[in-house]
């Protein structure tokens, strides 16, 4: 009888995990939104231009790029300005994929994390590749939805070739 019991007990547990983990793969259509957007600003400046691409970057922006202390926060205009020289050099994003950890909306901003992955073209090397944690809060301006908060940690950045890091099995 015992025996019976556990079964059953394991039965409804694993169940319960199952459908737990199968509703973190549910969106709604907002989150999708934001989740696309995230994907997308990687591409956006080959795909749509430098204008587009600042465009979705809330006026009052700032990105930490956590090596630690204030100094590596940067304002929107310092983060514009060293993406313009970066795309200015010929350097761009050819492939952009994120695997969603979390979307949380809460009126006019959203709180997301993910994990990504970017390959970028460079006009003097190799392609290289980015794979990091991202963090971000998003918030609506003008009625759409624009990156306020960025935080990112490298877990790779280097050559494609050899890299012993992706996100290709998510």
């Amino acid at each position: 009888m015992m025996r019976i019991v556990s079964f059953v007990l394991a039965l409804l547990i694993s169940s319960t995990v199952s459908v737990a983990d199968e509703a973190k793969n549910v969106w709604s259509k907002e989150q999708q939104e934001i989740i696309e957007l995230n994907r997308w600003v990687a591409m956006a400046p080959k795909e749509a231009g430098y204008e587009a691409y600042a465009a979705l970057f809330h006026p009052d922006y700032t990105n930490w790029y956590m090596e630690g202390d204030q100094r590596s926060i940067r304002t929107r205009d310092a983060y514009l300005d060293a993406v313009k020289s970066w795309l200015d050099a010929g350097n761009y994003a050819t492939y952009s994929k994120i695997v969603p950890v979390s979307v949380d909306i809460i009126g006019d901003v959203a709180y997301i994390r993910n994990l990504a992955e970017e390959h970028f073209h460079h006009p003097d090397q190799d392609p290289t590749k980015f794979v990091g944690h991202f963090v971000s809060l998003m918030k609506k301006h003008e009625g759409k939805w624009t990156f306020y908060r960025t935080s990112f940690q490298t877990r790779y950045r280097g050559p494609i070739e050899g890299a012993e890091i992706s996100l290709e099995d998510y």
